[in-house]
């Protein structure tokens, strides 16, 4: 399980609710709200999910690099 150290300041430098985010990846909000506290460990599909979502890499949701690349080719 890991922690997703950037979720909650990514979700609000891009204006994503909890809401939103909950709904788009099919998430309940309660863990939406645990992650980004860091309250609740999230799964490793759930950090690529959620990475994926806001285009970053999982190491920088977790706050193992300041370089926001993505994993993906542009």
């Amino acid at each position: 399980m890991y922690k997703a150290l950037r979720l909650k300041s990514l979700m609000k430098q891009r204006g994503i609710s909890i809401e939103k985010l909950a709904l788009d990846l099919n998430l309940s909000e309660e863990n939406i709200i645990l992650f980004q506290n860091n309250i609740f460990n999230a799964d490793i599909d759930v950090l690529i999910l959620l990475a994926d979502y806001l285009d970053v890499s999982v190491d920088y949701l977790m706050g193992r690099t300041d370089n926001t690349d993505s994993h993906k080719k542009k």
